[in-house]
């Protein structure tokens, strides 16, 4: 689904627009010239839909080279050894959580606790993938036409990331599941999960200009992004918490 000239929704599923897997997150591709990457890979599976989401959309997933994962959870990072192995991709996530997503430790990613509740199918696993390049807070790097710069994410889960980048013009913040439309949050009773680490995350970004917020589930604004983030840092600044999705 297009979103606008140089972005596109690749994958999105119950908690979203219901383009894919019910388990997958949004799966955003952004085309940076000479070459195309995708933020977060979804769940892992039937990922041949979100291929068939691309092709009806004219794209040609095979100039995909490039993965940038916020974070760990199976929603976001289980499909990407699918899209490693289909196109040799190079898959960037977060440092502290780069040996989990390699390792598929269930504990580590709570995908024990989340199949328990119901989040994924009883028989649902993790494919471990191998992450060429972590990053760390205040990274950044260029991927063709695009600088990303990286943001600490940690909060809702260990040691998650943003990318923050100017695409279209317009400074857009690929939230992960830090932040939501309408300034909720999503702090669950998992393992990494942490209220202070959530809320000093969020409050570094409260001198960033932010047009677009692209979420990792739901709804995404293309304009005003940063009056979502500011509702989340004025919970946090009263001692308060957030409005939670969950």
């Amino acid at each position: 689904m297009r979103i606008s000239n140089s972005i596109y929704l690749a994958a999105s599923g119950d908690m979203g627009f219901g383009l894919t897997d019910g388990a997958d997150c949004n799966v955003y591709l952004i085309d940076c010239g000479r070459t195309k990457v995708l933020i977060d890979a979804g769940v892992g599976i039937d990922s041949s839909r979100i291929l068939r989401e691309m092709e009806n959309d004219g794209l040609s997933y095979r100039d995909i080279s490039h993965i940038l994962l916020t974070h760990h959870h199976a929603d976001h990072a289980g499909g990407a050894a699918f899209f490693k192995e289909l196109l040799g991709c190079t898959i960037i996530a977060p440092a502290q959580e780069a040996e989990s997503i390699e390792e598929a430790n269930e504990l580590v990613l709570g995908l024990d606790m989340a199949r328990r509740a119901g989040y994924y199918p009883q028989d649902y696993s993790f494919r471990a993938c191998r992450v060429d390049h972590p990053v760390r807070p205040c990274d950044s790097f260029i991927i063709g036409n695009i600088r990303f710069i990286v943001y600490d994410g940690s909060g809702h889960s260990m040691g998650g990331v943003c990318y923050y980048a100017e695409v279209d013009g317009y400074k857009s913040l690929f939230a992960g599941d830090l932040i939501s439309h309408g300034g909720l949050i999503s702090l669950q009773n998992i393992p990494g999960a942490d209220l202070h680490n959530y809320a000093r995350s969020v409050e570094a970004l409260e001198n960033l200009e932010v047009e677009r917020l692209f979420p990792g589930h739901g709804c995404f604004s293309l304009s005003n992004g940063y009056s979502h983030i500011d509702k989340v840092i004025k919970a946090f600044k009263s001692l308060g918490i957030p409005r939670n999705a969950i």
